[in-house]
Protein backbone atom coordinates (compact mmCIF):
# COMPACT_ATOMS: atom_id res chain seq x y z
CA UNK A 1 0.00 0.00 0.00
CA UNK A 2 1.39 3.42 -0.88
CA UNK A 3 0.75 5.61 1.87
CA UNK A 4 3.94 6.44 3.84
CA UNK A 5 4.93 5.96 7.43
CA UNK A 6 5.40 9.50 7.68
CA UNK A 7 2.06 10.80 7.11
CA UNK A 8 0.91 11.05 10.72
CA UNK A 9 -2.83 12.63 12.03
CA UNK A 10 -5.24 10.52 11.32
CA UNK A 11 -8.05 10.76 13.61
CA UNK A 12 -11.45 7.85 13.46
CA UNK A 13 -14.30 8.89 15.13
CA UNK A 14 -16.77 6.50 15.78
CA UNK A 15 -20.33 7.60 16.88
CA UNK A 16 -22.54 5.22 15.03
CA UNK A 17 -22.20 1.47 14.25
CA UNK A 18 -23.25 0.47 18.09
CA UNK A 19 -23.96 -3.05 17.15
CA UNK A 20 -21.14 -5.24 17.92
CA UNK A 21 -20.62 -6.81 14.36
CA UNK A 22 -20.59 -3.33 13.34
CA UNK A 23 -18.76 -1.84 15.65
CA UNK A 24 -16.15 -5.06 15.15
CA UNK A 25 -15.62 -4.14 11.39
CA UNK A 26 -14.55 -0.91 12.56
CA UNK A 27 -11.98 -2.70 14.91
CA UNK A 28 -10.82 -5.19 12.31
CA UNK A 29 -10.55 -1.96 9.64
CA UNK A 30 -7.95 0.15 12.31
CA UNK A 31 -5.86 -2.99 13.22
CA UNK A 32 -5.33 -3.98 9.66
CA UNK A 33 -4.03 -0.06 9.01
CA UNK A 34 -1.83 -0.44 12.42
CA UNK A 35 -0.55 -3.69 10.98
CA UNK A 36 -0.02 -1.55 7.37
CA UNK A 37 2.21 1.37 9.24
CA UNK A 38 -0.58 4.00 9.19
CA UNK A 39 -2.25 3.61 12.91
CA UNK A 40 -5.33 5.92 13.09
CA UNK A 41 -6.12 7.14 16.84
CA UNK A 42 -9.99 6.20 17.29
CA UNK A 43 -12.93 7.55 19.33
CA UNK A 44 -15.52 6.17 20.30
CA UNK A 45 -18.64 7.99 21.86
CA UNK A 46 -19.38 5.74 24.64
CA UNK A 47 -17.96 2.42 25.27
CA UNK A 48 -15.13 0.94 23.73
CA UNK A 49 -15.26 -2.90 23.71
CA UNK A 50 -17.01 -3.79 21.16
CA UNK A 51 -14.17 -2.77 18.58
CA UNK A 52 -12.46 -5.36 20.19
CA UNK A 53 -8.81 -3.70 19.81
CA UNK A 54 -6.20 -1.59 22.19
CA UNK A 55 -5.69 1.80 22.09
CA UNK A 56 -9.37 2.71 21.46
CA UNK A 57 -10.36 5.88 23.64
CA UNK A 58 -14.02 6.97 25.04
CA UNK A 59 -14.78 10.50 23.55
CA UNK A 60 -16.96 10.91 26.42
CA UNK A 61 -14.17 9.99 29.44
CA UNK A 62 -12.15 12.94 27.69
CA UNK A 63 -11.85 16.65 29.76
CA UNK A 64 -13.46 19.11 27.75
CA UNK A 65 -9.82 21.05 27.18
CA UNK A 66 -8.76 17.58 25.70
CA UNK A 67 -12.18 17.43 23.49
CA UNK A 68 -11.24 21.20 22.61
CA UNK A 69 -7.44 20.54 21.76
CA UNK A 70 -8.23 17.42 19.50
CA UNK A 71 -10.91 19.07 17.33
CA UNK A 72 -9.12 22.60 16.93
CA UNK A 73 -5.29 21.05 16.79
CA UNK A 74 -4.71 17.45 15.71
CA UNK A 75 -5.58 15.40 13.06
CA UNK A 76 -5.50 16.78 9.36
CA UNK A 77 -7.51 14.04 8.23
CA UNK A 78 -10.87 13.05 10.53
CA UNK A 79 -12.71 9.95 9.03
CA UNK A 80 -16.36 10.12 10.40
CA UNK A 81 -18.11 6.42 11.28
CA UNK A 82 -22.02 7.23 11.97
CA UNK A 83 -23.72 10.11 12.72
CA UNK A 84 -21.69 13.60 13.06
CA UNK A 85 -21.34 15.32 16.50
CA UNK A 86 -22.54 18.58 16.92
CA UNK A 87 -18.92 20.42 16.66
CA UNK A 88 -18.11 18.08 13.57
CA UNK A 89 -18.42 22.00 11.15
CA UNK A 90 -15.37 23.20 13.33
CA UNK A 91 -13.06 20.19 12.40
CA UNK A 92 -14.11 20.22 8.45
CA UNK A 93 -12.90 23.94 8.44
CA UNK A 94 -9.39 22.60 8.79
CA UNK A 95 -9.52 19.11 8.37
CA UNK A 96 -9.72 16.69 5.07
CA UNK A 97 -13.27 14.74 6.48
CA UNK A 98 -14.69 11.26 5.36
CA UNK A 99 -17.48 9.70 6.29
CA UNK A 100 -18.78 6.14 6.34
CA UNK A 101 -22.20 5.35 6.83
CA UNK A 102 -24.81 2.55 7.20
CA UNK A 103 -28.17 4.66 6.20
CA UNK A 104 -29.63 4.35 2.84
CA UNK A 105 -29.89 8.20 2.47
CA UNK A 106 -27.44 10.00 4.84
CA UNK A 107 -26.32 13.23 5.47
CA UNK A 108 -22.68 13.40 3.89
CA UNK A 109 -20.36 15.28 6.28
CA UNK A 110 -17.54 14.62 4.21
CA UNK A 111 -16.42 12.47 1.31
CA UNK A 112 -19.13 9.82 1.15
CA UNK A 113 -17.86 5.80 1.49
CA UNK A 114 -19.77 2.87 1.62
CA UNK A 115 -19.09 -1.01 2.64
CA UNK A 116 -20.95 -2.09 0.43
CA UNK A 117 -20.15 -1.69 -3.71
CA UNK A 118 -23.96 -2.33 -4.54
CA UNK A 119 -24.49 1.00 -2.33
CA UNK A 120 -21.99 3.18 -3.83
CA UNK A 121 -23.56 6.06 -5.99
CA UNK A 122 -21.85 8.41 -8.31
CA UNK A 123 -19.21 10.30 -6.33
CA UNK A 124 -18.90 7.78 -3.42
CA UNK A 125 -16.26 5.73 -2.98
CA UNK A 126 -16.33 2.03 -1.25
CA UNK A 127 -14.08 0.77 1.84
CA UNK A 128 -14.11 -2.66 2.00
CA UNK A 129 -14.56 -4.45 5.49
CA UNK A 130 -13.01 -6.74 6.85
CA UNK A 131 -13.77 -10.04 8.98
CA UNK A 132 -11.75 -12.80 11.42
CA UNK A 133 -12.14 -15.98 10.71
CA UNK A 134 -13.53 -17.74 13.46
CA UNK A 135 -14.98 -21.02 13.30
CA UNK A 136 -16.70 -22.22 16.95
CA UNK A 137 -18.56 -24.68 16.42
CA UNK A 138 -20.20 -25.27 19.87
CA UNK A 139 -20.77 -29.22 19.06
CA UNK A 140 -18.95 -31.96 16.93
CA UNK A 141 -19.82 -31.91 13.93
CA UNK A 142 -20.91 -35.68 14.24
CA UNK A 143 -23.39 -34.98 16.19
CA UNK A 144 -27.38 -34.67 14.74
CA UNK A 145 -28.87 -31.35 15.04
CA UNK A 146 -32.33 -31.86 17.44
CA UNK A 147 -34.81 -29.60 19.47
CA UNK A 148 -32.08 -27.65 21.49
CA UNK A 149 -30.73 -25.72 18.38
CA UNK A 150 -30.56 -22.53 18.62
CA UNK A 151 -31.31 -19.99 15.87
CA UNK A 152 -29.94 -16.19 15.97
CA UNK A 153 -33.05 -14.55 15.02
CA UNK A 154 -32.12 -11.08 13.24
CA UNK A 155 -35.55 -10.94 11.00
CA UNK A 156 -38.65 -8.93 11.44
CA UNK A 157 -41.17 -12.58 11.73
CA UNK A 158 -43.59 -13.06 9.29
CA UNK A 159 -46.72 -15.33 10.69
CA UNK A 160 -44.87 -17.96 8.33
CA UNK A 161 -41.56 -17.54 9.25
CA UNK A 162 -42.96 -17.82 12.97
CA UNK A 163 -44.95 -21.35 12.16
CA UNK A 164 -42.10 -22.80 10.71
CA UNK A 165 -39.62 -21.54 13.58
CA UNK A 166 -42.46 -23.67 16.23
CA UNK A 167 -42.38 -26.34 13.50
CA UNK A 168 -38.76 -26.67 13.94
CA UNK A 169 -38.20 -26.72 17.68
CA UNK A 170 -35.60 -24.51 17.25
CA UNK A 171 -35.03 -22.13 20.41
CA UNK A 172 -34.45 -18.43 19.83
CA UNK A 173 -31.85 -15.61 20.31
CA UNK A 174 -33.31 -12.21 19.32
CA UNK A 175 -30.75 -9.99 17.92
CA UNK A 176 -33.12 -7.26 16.78
CA UNK A 177 -32.64 -3.85 17.47
CA UNK A 178 -31.86 -2.51 20.48
CA UNK A 179 -31.25 -6.15 22.35
CA UNK A 180 -28.19 -6.92 23.81
CA UNK A 181 -25.79 -8.67 22.06
CA UNK A 182 -22.17 -9.82 21.40
CA UNK A 183 -19.72 -11.52 18.62
CA UNK A 184 -19.51 -14.12 21.51
CA UNK A 185 -23.67 -15.07 21.03
CA UNK A 186 -23.15 -15.87 17.38
CA UNK A 187 -21.21 -19.46 18.21
CA UNK A 188 -23.97 -20.53 20.71
CA UNK A 189 -26.31 -20.56 17.38
CA UNK A 190 -26.86 -23.37 14.77
CA UNK A 191 -27.72 -21.00 12.00
CA UNK A 192 -29.01 -17.40 11.93
CA UNK A 193 -31.80 -15.92 9.93
CA UNK A 194 -31.23 -12.13 9.06
CA UNK A 195 -33.28 -9.46 7.42
CA UNK A 196 -32.24 -7.75 3.95
CA UNK A 197 -30.19 -4.34 5.94
CA UNK A 198 -26.19 -3.42 5.87
CA UNK A 199 -26.25 -3.88 9.57
CA UNK A 200 -28.09 -7.69 9.21
CA UNK A 201 -25.54 -7.93 6.05
CA UNK A 202 -22.41 -7.85 8.37
CA UNK A 203 -23.94 -9.63 10.91
CA UNK A 204 -24.07 -12.67 8.62
CA UNK A 205 -20.58 -12.38 8.11
CA UNK A 206 -19.67 -12.49 11.56
CA UNK A 207 -22.25 -16.06 11.91
CA UNK A 208 -20.16 -17.32 9.10
CA UNK A 209 -17.06 -16.72 10.70
CA UNK A 210 -18.40 -18.41 13.82
CA UNK A 211 -19.42 -21.33 11.55
CA UNK A 212 -22.83 -20.63 11.59
CA UNK A 213 -24.90 -21.10 8.13
CA UNK A 214 -27.41 -17.83 7.51
CA UNK A 215 -31.04 -17.89 6.29
CA UNK A 216 -32.29 -14.99 4.49
CA UNK A 217 -34.51 -13.82 1.82
CA UNK A 218 -32.61 -13.14 -1.44
CA UNK A 219 -30.48 -10.05 -0.31
CA UNK A 220 -28.40 -8.10 -2.66
CA UNK A 221 -25.74 -7.28 0.84
CA UNK A 222 -25.52 -10.75 2.26
CA UNK A 223 -24.94 -12.28 -1.25
CA UNK A 224 -21.97 -9.70 -2.15
CA UNK A 225 -20.11 -10.61 1.48
CA UNK A 226 -21.06 -14.25 1.26
CA UNK A 227 -20.97 -15.51 -2.17
CA UNK A 228 -23.61 -16.69 -4.72
CA UNK A 229 -24.27 -19.95 -2.65
CA UNK A 230 -23.18 -18.47 0.35
CA UNK A 231 -26.43 -19.05 2.16
CA UNK A 232 -30.03 -20.61 2.57
CA UNK A 233 -31.95 -18.02 0.62
CA UNK A 234 -35.77 -18.03 0.39
CA UNK A 235 -37.70 -16.81 -2.06
CA UNK A 236 -41.16 -17.28 -0.67
CA UNK A 237 -43.02 -16.20 2.35
CA UNK A 238 -44.13 -19.63 2.93
CA UNK A 239 -43.74 -22.15 6.06
CA UNK A 240 -42.42 -24.92 4.52
CA UNK A 241 -40.43 -22.74 2.55
CA UNK A 242 -38.82 -21.71 5.75
CA UNK A 243 -39.49 -25.04 7.43
CA UNK A 244 -36.72 -26.21 4.55
CA UNK A 245 -34.40 -23.78 4.41
CA UNK A 246 -34.18 -23.97 8.59
CA UNK A 247 -34.16 -28.03 8.75
CA UNK A 248 -30.75 -27.57 5.75
CA UNK A 249 -29.23 -24.93 7.55
CA UNK A 250 -28.83 -27.34 10.60
CA UNK A 251 -27.56 -30.07 8.61
CA UNK A 252 -24.77 -31.49 7.16
CA UNK A 253 -25.38 -29.33 4.04
CA UNK A 254 -25.15 -26.50 6.73
CA UNK A 255 -22.21 -26.91 7.32
CA UNK A 256 -21.03 -27.35 3.67
CA UNK A 257 -22.42 -24.15 2.89
CA UNK A 258 -20.91 -21.94 5.72
CA UNK A 259 -17.57 -23.52 4.65
CA UNK A 260 -17.44 -22.18 1.49
CA UNK A 261 -19.24 -18.50 2.28
CA UNK A 262 -16.27 -18.43 5.09
CA UNK A 263 -13.21 -19.13 1.85
CA UNK A 264 -15.34 -16.63 0.23
CA UNK A 265 -14.75 -13.86 2.53
CA UNK A 266 -11.42 -14.73 3.27
CA UNK A 267 -10.74 -14.56 -0.48
CA UNK A 268 -12.48 -11.14 -0.77
CA UNK A 269 -12.52 -9.59 2.34
CA UNK A 270 -8.92 -9.53 3.57
CA UNK A 271 -7.48 -7.40 5.95
CA UNK A 272 -4.75 -6.36 3.22
CA UNK A 273 -7.84 -5.41 0.90
CA UNK A 274 -9.49 -3.70 3.77
CA UNK A 275 -6.35 -1.69 4.53
CA UNK A 276 -5.81 -0.77 0.94
CA UNK A 277 -9.28 0.74 0.11
CA UNK A 278 -8.60 2.90 2.74
CA UNK A 279 -5.14 3.78 1.58
CA UNK A 280 -6.57 4.39 -2.25
CA UNK A 281 -9.54 6.52 -0.31
CA UNK A 282 -7.25 8.23 1.58
CA UNK A 283 -4.74 9.23 -1.34
CA UNK A 284 -8.01 10.50 -3.73
CA UNK A 285 -9.24 13.17 -1.70
CA UNK A 286 -5.12 14.65 -1.76
CA UNK A 287 -3.25 13.67 0.92
CA UNK A 288 0.72 12.90 0.07
CA UNK A 289 3.83 12.28 2.37
CA UNK A 290 4.14 14.17 5.89
CA UNK A 291 0.07 14.64 5.97
CA UNK A 292 0.36 17.38 3.83
CA UNK A 293 -2.41 18.45 1.17
CA UNK A 294 -2.32 18.53 -2.32
CA UNK A 295 -3.89 21.57 -4.05
CA UNK A 296 -7.20 21.29 -5.28
CA UNK A 297 -7.74 17.14 -4.01
CA UNK A 298 -10.21 15.77 -3.17
CA UNK A 299 -14.21 16.50 -1.90
CA UNK A 300 -13.00 16.58 2.09
CA UNK A 301 -13.68 19.51 3.20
Amino acid sequence: MKIPKTMTGCIWYVSGFQRPWEAAVIGNLAAAMNASGFPPQVYVEGGTGNLRMNGVLSWDSLTLFDRLSIIFFRGNLWHLWGKAPFWWGLVRLRARTVHTALDASPDWKGHPTRLFAEQVLEGESLVKPTFEIRVAWAKDSTEDADASSVLLLAASPTDALKKAVERSGMETISLAEGETASIADLGNGRAALVDDTPSNALLAAWATMQGLPVVARPSPLIRSLLGRDGCFTVKEDTEDAWFSALEAARSEEGRTVSAGARRFLKENFSAAEGAESLAVLYRSIGLKAGGKRESGGGDGA
